[in-house]
């Protein structure tokens, strides 16, 4: 990673942190419904959990080894738990080496047999150094099929690298500066959201509708 980017994405990194300890919400920036935003949201490839006839969706750009996102994300799930007019879009942007990579490849894999917010959740809940044996684990012990798991790394290799690439444009298209970050209708987040910060977004979301 070149030394500008690595600044950049520590920068960011340490305002989402700053931010989340003090209970500040992040600063957002209202967006219309420009070709990005269109394809960061019509992406048919993006694993999608929630409402199918959602008012609101949120859509999140995340890495498995960002502490940030590792500290907010079981917020989403209990979003989904009590929201049943919500909709998330998860966007595997992996920007922190290559166990970042491999992280996310396992988790696009596991969603060709339905197991992606389970294998999601459990890489996102592992404490500690991810390696490509403990990933494969963290994947069965979530029950993902271990075989099929690594046929379909081999075999969906272009697919998911194409996958991959498109999150990535995305998020360079949006102006984002590490992970994680948001889109919670037309509003986009930079920075971690806490239940109460995530909340709050999605009311203000559902005022104000989606983006146009």
């Amino acid at each position: 990673m070149k030394p500008a980017l690595s600044l950049a994405l520590a920068v960011a990194a340490g305002l989402a942190g700053y931010l989340l300890v003090r209970n500040l919400p992040p600063p957002d920036t209202r967006l219309e419904l420009t070709p990005v935003v269109a394809q960061v949201l019509g992406d048919p490839g993006s694993p999608v959990s929630g409402a199918a006839a959602a008012d609101v969706t949120v859509v999140i750009f995340t890495d498995y080894q960002c502490p940030v996102c590792k500290r907010t994300d079981p917020a989403l799930g209990r979003l989904l738990a009590r929201d049943p007019k919500v909709r998330v879009v998860w966007k595997d942007w992996p920007i922190r080496g290559p166990a970042s990579d491999l992280a996310a490849r396992t988790a696009l894999a596991a969603h060709r047999q339905g197991r992606y917010v389970q294998v999601h959740d459990a890489l996102m809940a592992a404490r500690g150094q991810l390696t490509a044996p403990r990933i494969a684990d963290i994947a069965a012990r979530a029950g993902a099929d271990p075989a099929r798991l690594a046929a379909d790394l081999q075999t969906d290799a272009r697919a998911i690298d194409a996958q991959l690439g498109r999150h990535k444009l995305q998020a360079f298209s949006l102006g984002l500066q590490g992970t994680p970050a948001y889109l919670v209708g037309p509003y986009l987040i930079q920075g971690g959201l806490d239940d109460r910060a995530l909340a709050g977004a999605v009311r203000r979301a559902r005022r104000a509708g989606p983006p146009k």
